[in-house]
């Protein structure tokens, strides 16, 4: 053959499906974008979905194809974040403690968090612009502790998770979460891995038996 490219209806079938994926992510992340931008600028009730539509440049209808609500376009994501946690989390080596496992399964995903960083900038704005969306975002941070809870139970070897294991995950969640608001309120070239190891080495200190 020679180098002319095959007609679009002569492409592999399996080249296909991933150019619809690649096309569907695309729409999705400029729905999200569009969203947030949105929500920040004019507050979450006053932003209506045919607006997050016009901003993404597609249409209300397609809009509802990808998120079934409007305030689902601002928790995407959110639990495919602590589902990659809790996997990385198990997999960290039996000689670390589980405060250790805990600080470096958040380190070693905060540079993918790290590429959202005016992303997650406008979600902090865009919830503290509605009552409602602060009320979704603690019901998600419940769902978020009882998670990382099962995951503290099961690296323990437990059935369920006791008070010990919800204790653990609470306190590593806030130090995750006052990592990530030191480092969105700090200088771009510091990385968040530094903040989240800061805030857990804190804790350490603070728990650690006083000297005699």
């Amino acid at each position: 053959m020679d180098g002319t490219p095959l007609p679009s209806s002569a492409q592999p079938a399996r080249a296909r499906p991933a150019a619809w994926s690649e096309h569907k992510a695309r729409v999705r992340r400029a729905l999200v974008d569009a969203a947030l931008e949105l929500f920040a600028e004019q507050g979450y009730e006053s932003t209506s979905t045919e607006q997050v539509a016009a901003r993404a440049g597609v249409s209300p209808r397609t809009f509802f194809r990808y998120f079934a609500t409007k305030e689902s376009v601002l928790f995407f994501g959110e639990d495919d974040y602590f589902r990659s946690f809790v996997g990385v989390y198990l997999a960290q080596p039996e000689s670390l403690s589980e405060f250790q496992a805990m600080r470096a399964a958040f380190v070693t995903l905060a540079p993918g968090v790290a590429r959202l960083r005016e992303r997650i900038r406008l979600y902090h704005v865009a919830v503290a612009s509605s009552f409602l969306l602060r009320g979704k975002e603690h019901d998600n941070q419940q769902g978020n502790l009882a998670l990382v809870a099962r995951a503290v139970a099961t690296r323990r070897g437990l059935v369920q998770p006791d008070e010990s294991c919800e204790l653990l995950a609470a306190i590593g969640i806030l130090a995750e979460q006052r990592a990530m608001q030191r480092w969105l309120q700090g200088a771009p070239s510091r990385s968040l891995g530094s903040y989240v190891t800061a805030e857990f080495t804190t804790l350490a200190d603070l728990m650690a038996p006083a000297a005699q």
